[in-house]
C-alpha cells in the first residue's frame, strides 16, 4: 500500500504548549534557564570525544555532590530502585549475610532485592522513622557477621533523614560493606562519602526537593576501592 488509511491526529500537527507553572510541592521542581538551555544543544554521538569529556565532567560533579575523591563513581541511565540494585547484585552473593535496617519502605524493598538474589537477610527493625544508635549497629553486625549493611539516609517514607555518622567506621573494623541509600536525601542534606568512611553510596537526580535540578532520570552510584575488589 502506497498510503496510510489512518490520518495523523491533529494534536500532533500543532506545536507542542506547555503552560508556566510554580512548582512548591517536594517533586518535581521548577528547573533554572541554565539547565533548560544545556537540555537544548546539539545532539552528538556517544562515541565521540566531546561525550567523553561531558561524562568526565559528570563524574567529577556527582563526586562534588557525594564529598569524595573516588575514581569509582558512575551515572546510569534508571531509577533510584535501579541504582540500589544495582548496589546489591555487585556486592552480594548468593547466601551470603546481609544486615539490612528497616525503619520505612526503603529498608523493607533492599531487603526484598536481597531475598530474591538468594542473600541471607536480617532485618534490623524500628518503627517508621525510628533511628539507630551506634551501639545497636555494632551489636546486630557482629551476631550476623554480614558482608553488606544497608541504611536509608533519607527514608522518605518516614520524614526521616538518619545521622550516619560512626557507622562507616563500626562496618570497617568488622570488615562489612556499608551502603547507603541517599535517593531522596541528596541535594537537601548532606553527605560526606569520604569522611564517613562509606564505601558504596546510591543516589538518583530527581532526590531530595530536586535542588539538583536534574531533567533526566539518572541514578548515580560511587563505590569504594574495597567494594571494587568484590
Amino acid at each position: 500500500m502506497s498510503s496510510v488509511s489512518i490520518p495523523p491526529p491533529e494534536c500532533m500537527l500543532r506545536p507542542l504548549e506547555v503552560p508556566v507553572r510554580y512548582l512548591f510541592g517536594p517533586g518535581p521542581s521548577n528547573v533554572p534557564p541554565r539547565v533548560l538551555a544545556a537540555g537544548g544543544k546539539p545532539i552528538i554521538g556517544h562515541l565521540h570525544p566531546e561525550m567523553y569529556e561531558i561524562m568526565n565532567d559528570i563524574k567529577k560533579g556527582i563526586q562534588y555532590a557525594f564529598q569524595t575523591e573516588n575514581n569509582m563513581t558512575i551515572s546510569m541511565s534508571g531509577s533510584g530502585h535501579a541504582a540500589m540494585e544495582c548496589a546489591v547484585f555487585n556486592i552480594v552473593e548468593p547466601g551470603e549475610s546481609v544486615l539490612i535496617a528497616v525503619n520505612g519502605i526503603w529498608g523493607e524493598r533492599v531487603s526484598e532485592i536481597a531475598e530474591r538474589m538468594g542473600a541471607n537477610v536480617h532485618r534490623l527493625v524500628k518503627a517508621p522513622g525510628g533511628c539507630y544508635t551506634n551501639k545497636e549497629i555494632e551489636q546486630a553486625i557482629e551476631k550476623h557477621k554480614p558482608v553488606l549493611f544497608f541504611l536509608a539516609h533519607g527514608e522518605s517514607s518516614a520524614g526521616l533523614c538518619h545521622p550516619v555518622d560512626g557507622f562507616g567506621d563500626i562496618c570497617r573494623k568488622h570488615n562489612c560493606i556499608f551502603l547507603v541509600d541517599s535517593v531522596a536525601s541528596l541535594g537537601a542534606a548532606p553527605i560526606f562519602m569520604d569522611k564517613q568512611n562509606t564505601h558504596f553510596v546510591c543516589s538518583y537526580s530527581l532526590s531530595a526537593t530536586l535542588k539538583l535540578n536534574y531533567t533526566k532520570s539518572l541514578n548515580k552510584n560511587c563505590k569504594s576501592k574495597r567494594t571494587d575488589k568484590r
